[in-house]
């Protein structure tokens, strides 16, 4: 053996730079860690997918993007991320209240989970909300705190573990049967390491698998003395100094109790993916987890691992083959500078490969969790709205009709029926409207079941789905080869701070023949959209109510809604075949606007009570001179109306039925204007729809009627035929007290 010669003044000189790395590392993390804020963490948003969408949308755009979020479908999936550390927490959106609820991992970090919580607030905040912090597992033992002492206890024991060697045998095994020995060394120190950390750690936080939190404490200390005995083998005692370096710097955050998503980038994502950071999530998968999320730190902790063992076999192969390697205590044997260099370049070209691909490796994991987690939500079909189309002000009835005779929109709506509206809280108006016809330039369908419009500030705009069809999109028919659509009858919101839920009622609407008035209505459904303010409504879901069936006698509960405390009254037409009876009777029932889709959640009048079966529900209203199919119900100065044209189609006039309850009794109905047909130019009017908030007057409503003609030829030729109209009908006096 050579004799022992001090360090080089180079190899001094190096060892000093390379210790300034820890250095510069402690300032960066000191700085981080004294902010406190959250950097990309990983966030579950469970709501209704469209809310959903638009809270992680939300939260992602936040300045210094604290929150990697994304849509989860259930509570249960999510607290399965949570707990699994898929997810650093969860955020349950109530959105029947103001109220939502963040679950965190009681046995993480507190610290993130204390900035985690503060930037939840502040987002909920901003939409007049607030956050009910509940924590899952508190009193979880072994904690968290225990984890980091385990992880620096096993690597600082690798990196002593490799230095004794050194000082012991030298830093470079000399044969191959040494080299092995080494190995055979550290693998068993770190058998007894890990069952000794599994022992001590069954305990009740989760440790119930003692050989996975074995291993997991075992593969610290074994990545950690490879990774020294690698670097030794590279450069002697600088390499003991690289060692020294990597492990203080990326093992900091450990010591300095900071978790590394509170770092700053690239910081967090060096810790995450270095040997401590690796085997911080493997111990505490381990420990925390029952062993659930442990792929990806296992799979960080094998790339160095052989990354390592790569470099210790190339290393003696080129000692083998004459290359300098330096020696413990010694100089490198005389040799060319040319041929130092190549075996550098011998050494990284071999492990190049192979490290590249352990990183693809582990980004493709990364991303496990996360596909998984979205996958479990199907991206929402976002609609959009089209250019605004000025309107001026709304200051009169004959304003209205303005607009509607006399306004060309954009090729999207040309002409339509129906036009039931509501006002948003943002002062908006939605209007929903039935067969729309567009424009032969529309690149879409040109005639669709249903459209929304949206008024306000002078500006008209159409909601229109990314296909172009209509917004609540068709449904297949098994019993045809033509889809059913979903015509619309009346709509309700209700508003949330942050946002509207609309509550649109459809009739299901399939088609029966070739002309727009062959079709057969099926039954009721039910859409439910949200709004945002100043934004796009967007679809939440559809229900269909009952199975489908032309039977006209089964009430078409969504004729006509209204939402008056708290609750969604739903009212329902029904016609049974009899001689001279053109009308419809009325029914009503009501559930929470939220519950709308849950139809187990719907109550009925019986005439006394509410109650659970549909037909227990008594008539309103007699179909003998009864209402239209579709109708309005609406409140006014504590009276309640339903408005109808008296006989559908066959009728004359506008009558208003007056009560004193939304669900009776209603009076024998009052004539208010009169609205016929007119056979002899085949020009049709009906279904009349109030819009009590619009243009209010006392004692009187502001009513819509739809036109359209018989011969549909003349409807293509002008649409304007085929736009509703407005006009301002007197209330009637409500009746003297007895």
């Amino acid at each position: 053996m050579a004799a022992r010669n001090p360090m080089s003044s180079r190899s001094l000189g190096w060892t000093g730079a390379l210790l300034l790395i820890p250095l510069f590392v402690i300032a960066v993390v000191a700085h981080d860690a004294s902010e406190t804020a959250p950097r990309g963490v990983p966030l579950a948003i469970v709501a209704p997918p469209v809310v959903a969408d638009t809270v992680a949308a939300e939260a992602n755009e936040l300045p210094n993007r604290p929150f990697a979020a994304l849509p989860v479908a259930t509570e249960e999936e999510a607290t399965r991320a949570l707990l699994n550390a898929d997810v650093r927490g969860v955020v349950v959106v109530d959105i029947a209240h103001t109220d939502d609820v963040l679950l965190i991992d009681g046995a993480a970090d507190p610290t993130l989970n204390q900035a985690i919580a503060a930037q939840v607030r502040a987002l909920a905040s901003g939409r007049d909300r607030t956050v009910t912090e509940r924590a899952l597992r508190p009193d979880t033992d072994p904690d968290i705190a225990t984890v980091r002492l385990v992880v620096l206890c096993c690597g600082w024991g690798g990196f002593a573990l490799v230095v004794a060697i050194s000082f012991w045998r030298g830093p470079f095994a000399r044969t191959f049967r040494l080299g092995l020995a080494r190995i055979a060394g550290v693998l068993a120190a770190a058998a007894a390491a890990g069952l000794a950390v599994a022992l001590a750690l069954r305990g009740d936080g989760g440790a119930t698998d003692l050989a996975v939190v074995a291993v997991a404490a075992g593969a610290v200390l074994v990545t950690a003395a490879l990774v020294t005995l690698a670097l030794e083998a590279l450069a002697g005692y600088a390499g003991l100094a690289v060692a020294a370096a990597l492990f203080v710097g990326l093992s900091l955050p450990l010591t300095l109790r900071v978790d590394p998503l509170l770092l700053s980038r690239p910081w967090g994502d060096l810790v995450v993916h270095g040997p401590p950071g690796a085997s911080l999530d493997a111990v505490a998968a381990a420990v925390l987890h029952g062993g659930n999320g442990l792929a990806r730190p296992a799979l960080v902790l094998t790339s160095w691992a052989l990354v390592a063992l790569a470099v210790l076999v190339l290393t003696r192969r080129e000692a083998a083959s004459g290359a300098p390697v330096p020696a413990f205590g010694t100089s490198p044997a005389p040799a060319p500078e040319q041929r130092l260099r190549r075996w550098r370049l011998h050494v990284l070209a071999a492990i190049a490969p192979g490290v590249l691909l352990l990183l693809v490796l582990q980004v493709a994991l990364d991303r496990v969790g996360e596909d998984r987690l979205a996958a479990a939500v199907e991206p929402p079909s976002r609609a959009t709205t089209t250019e605004c189309v000025g309107t001026g002000e709304f200051r009169s009835v004959a304003d209205l009709n303005r607009v509607t005779t006399q306004l060309r929109a954009g090729p999207e709506f040309q002409g339509a029926d129906v036009g039931a509206s509501v006002r948003l809280q943002d002062g908006r108006r939605l209007m929903m409207f039935g067969d729309t016809l567009r424009a032969a330039r529309f690149d879409g369908q040109r005639f669709v079941r249903n459209s929304m419009l949206l008024v306000g500030d002078g500006c008209l705009q159409v909601v229109l789905p990314a296909d172009g069809g209509a917004l609540v999109p068709d449904r297949a028919d098994p019993g045809s080869s033509a889809p059913v659509g979903y015509w619309p009858m009346s709509v309700a919101a209700e508003s949330f701070p942050g946002y509207d839920l609309v509550a649109v009622m459809l009739q299901r609407v399939r088609t029966t023949g070739t002309t727009a008035f062959d079709f057969a209505n099926l039954g009721p459904s039910v859409a439910v959209f949200v709004v945002a303010p100043g934004q796009t409504p967007q679809l939440l879901g559809v229900r269909d109510i009952g199975k489908d069936s032309p039977d006209a006698a089964r009430p078409a509960w969504g004729a006509a809604s209204a939402i008056d405390d708290g609750w969604l009254y739903l009212y329902g037409t029904a016609h049974e075949p009899a001689p001279l009876v053109f009308g419809f009777s009325l029914r009503v029932a009501r559930v929470r606007p939220e519950e709308v889709l849950d139809t187990g959640a719907w109550r009925f009048w019986d005439g006394s009570t509410w109650v659970r079966r549909p037909g227990d529900a008594v008539e309103l209203i007699g179909a003998t001179g009864g209402t239209s199919q579709t109708l309005s119900v609406f409140e006014r100065d504590g009276r309640w109306y339903a408005l109808s044209k008296r006989d559908e189609f066959l009728g004359t006039d506008i009558t208003v039925w007056s009560a004193p309850t939304p669900w009776g009794p209603y009076d024998a109905g009052q004539a208010v204007a009169p609205l016929p047909s007119d056979a002899a130019t085949g020009q049709l009017r009906y279904m009349p729809l109030a819009h009590p908030d619009l243009l209010p007057e006392p004692g009187t409503v502001v009513v819509s009627y739809s036109r359209n003609r018989e011969d549909v030829a003349e409807i293509l030729e002008d649409p304007f035929r085929y736009r509703p109209r407005f006009l301002r009908v007197p209330l009637p006096a409500a009746p003297a007290p007895r």
